[in-house]
């Protein structure tokens, strides 16, 4: 009785956040939809230009930039705001695995200190992985509230509010996704997330039943996830998934210009459907509001680029190229200049019809790694979605197979996408020569089309509830890998 408690000396989390200057730095959803995020244009480049220069000093006291950097001539104070962001040069996933290789298991890139390690509680998260080990990202405290500070400000400006229920059909692994979900939901909404994990982990039809057992009415998964839920909800169950009375989902559309996998998944479940976009680095880093014209950029949390896919140099508004991400707050790693080598466009500045100026992007349009040349046109697996959706015959899933044939002696790279027929569907008459045509006008290439039976390409393009994203590229190539994989 009466002993002095002993001091711990663990890292407890609640303990290495400074949460009052953590709240004045970054506003909570409700407060950031009433304030930065009706900010006018000048208001909101002068606080990313505070942040990114206090996140150029962190830069320089990591080697893996500072390296780079003064390979490029630079010294500090050469670049002095935004306005000089394209002297920095850029880098890959390549560099990332390159600094992996030299300096395991985590790469000089993070910038990790091994006191700092042992005193703080970090988390990992991995990127990529379809061949070798899998590229590591971790998450400091501060890192990680801001992943999931930023995916609750989407969701609340979507209408997320107190007392909601999201499922999330998507493990909760070693995948950002499903954790950014959870994380935004449960510690800065107030919404009670339920992790049922994918198809694999709960069986399709228990996920409905959870869902109207415990009154979900916010869903988070992919596309082709959705489609199957209430699928099963009607074939499995008698019921109309409509009856749960979702106020909205939030889903990764991908290329998705004329709309047509948004209007399905909105007539099936009767509700919004809006679209994101993020990395594995960097959490959410673009979100639609309810306009749904566009994804609004998480302006105050990154800043980013689009950059011709050759040269890399910046493109302006309307031009098609690779996402480039800077971080304006994360320190572990540091992400400065990030060629995401995901295509995308910036379709407006102007305000929107929210209220908003953060500027807006379009949807995801692939990868610029995963093109494909076919007789001298540059092809995207992720552009021939519209084409697969454009006859109601198909279930949606498809995927490209590349070969390297030999035609009268000389190699051509020749590919076939493969593309499910509902078992359902009258007839195929006419199927796979109408979307041969749609396909050759909308890759500007022919390309041979493969009829397949419903659920005969889950394991080929990791569909019907598998972990991870839906495969859209096998590359047979020789010297590609041996069915080398590209996600969605």
């Amino acid at each position: 009785m009466g002993e002095t408690p002993l001091r711990s000396e663990l890292p407890v989390y609640r303990n290495a956040i400074d949460w009052t200057a953590f709240r004045r730095e970054h506003a909570l959803p409700d407060v950031f939809a009433k304030t930065v995020y009706l900010w006018p244009p000048e208001r909101i480049r002068e606080l990313q230009n505070a942040r990114f220069l206090k996140t150029m000093e962190v830069g320089w006291r990591n080697p893996f930039y500072r390296r780079r950097w003064r390979a490029a001539g630079l010294e500090p104070g050469n670049v002095r705001g935004l306005d000089d962001i394209a002297r920095l040069p850029l880098y890959t996933s390549d560099d990332v695995k390159e600094s992996i290789e030299s300096t395991p298991p985590y790469g000089d890139f993070h910038g990790l200190d091994p006191v700092f390690a042992r005193s703080t509680p970090l988390k990992l998260h991995t990127s990529g992985g379809t061949t070798g080990l899998p590229r590591p990202t971790l998450f400091d405290p501060l890192a990680w509230e801001l992943q999931g500070l930023g995916g609750a400000r989407g969701l609340y400006v979507q209408g997320a509010r107190p007392g909601d229920v999201m499922q999330i059909p998507m493990t909760c692994s070693l995948a950002n996704a499903p954790w950014l979900a959870y994380k935004a939901c449960h510690d800065y909404l107030g919404v009670m997330p339920l992790t049922t994990g994918s198809g694999v982990v709960t069986s399709t039809r228990r996920q409905i039943e959870i869902a109207f057992g415990f009154g979900t009415n916010l869903w988070q998964s992919f596309p082709e996830y959705l489609v199957r839920l209430a699928q099963a909800c009607r074939e499995e169950l008698g019921r109309d998934v409509r009856e749960l009375k979702t106020k909205f989902i939030r889903t990764y559309l991908g290329p998705d210009l004329d709309g047509s996998l948004r209007r399905e998944i909105e007539s099936l479940w009767g509700c919004p459907v809006y679209d994101g976009y993020g990395t594995n680095e960097v959490g959410l880093a673009g979100f639609e509001c309810r306009e749904q014209s566009g994804l609004h950029f998480m302006e105050d949390l990154v800043y980013m680029e689009v950059v011709d896919v050759e040269s890399g140099k910046p493109l302006g508004a309307g031009e098609r190229g690779n996402l480039v991400v800077t971080a304006l707050s994360r320190t572990l790693p540091p992400v400065i200049r990030y060629n995401l080598r995901d295509l995308g466009r910036i379709l407006s500045a102007e305000r929107c019809g929210c209220g908003s100026h953060f500027r807006r992007m379009d949807h995801f349009l692939g990868r610029s790694d995963a093109m494909v040349k076919l007789r001298g046109v540059n092809v995207y697996p992720m552009a021939c979605l519209p084409a697969v959706k454009s006859d109601p015959r198909t279930t949606g899933e498809w995927v490209c197979v590349v070969e390297r044939i030999d035609a009268g002696g000389v190699p051509r790279d020749e590919m076939e996408v493969y593309v499910e027929v509902r078992h359902d569907a009258a007839t195929r008459d006419g199927l796979k020569e109408g979307l041969e045509k749609r396909l050759k006008e909308d890759l500007g290439v022919a390309v041979r089309v493969r009829l397949s039976d419903e659920g005969s390409l889950e394991e080929l393009a990791n569909t019907g509830g598998r972990e991870g994203k839906a495969r859209r590229l096998v590359d047979r190539r020789p010297g590609y890998g041996n069915e080398r994989g590209s996600d969605a």
